[in-house]
């Protein structure tokens, strides 16, 4: 099977985007996106940030934005656990450091977090493929009806 998926790497980290699927007790599954950001040097568990199709398309406007503004903009996701409420931040930016440009998504959650700084043309390549997945994600598993034989 073939999944769409891109894969943006910095020096010590990276973030995969792709398709995601949200199974719930009881009720019908979802499509979703999912952006995995991970560290390429010691043990460290990737964090995932899961997004609906719309916030994907959000995600991507805000991006577009940035690259054409510049600036910082955060999405922010709460929820409850049995270790008490858990805030993650997904952030996109674009900043200037001695005198050059540069493009990051980072991910913020507790005392984790990972950077990853891009080329414009990958920022907005993530961009693009998350308007794509926030067209292809918009769906709901229906159940099958009964066949009557």
């Amino acid at each position: 099977m073939k999944i769409p998926q891109i894969t943006i790497y910095s020096k010590n980290s990276g973030v995969e985007i792709s398709p995601y699927e949200r199974r719930s007790t009881g009720k019908p599954a979802e499509g979703r996106i999912v952006l995995r950001f991970f560290k390429l040097v010691g043990k460290f568990q990737p964090l995932r940030f899961v997004v609906n199709p719309s916030e994907g398309f959000e995600l991507s406007r805000l991006i577009n934005r940035i690259c054409e503004a510049g600036g910082k903009e955060t999405l922010t996701h709460k929820y409850d656990s049995s270790d008490g409420e858990t805030i993650t931040k997904l952030a996109v930016e674009r900043y200037e450091r001695n005198n050059r440009q540069g493009y990051a998504l980072s991910i913020q959650r507790g005392d984790d977090n990972v950077n990853v700084s891009t080329t414009a043309s990958q920022f907005l390549y993530a961009a693009e493929f998350l308007r794509h997945l926030s067209l292809s994600q918009a769906w709901v598993e229906a159940p099958m009806p009964a066949s009557s034989d």
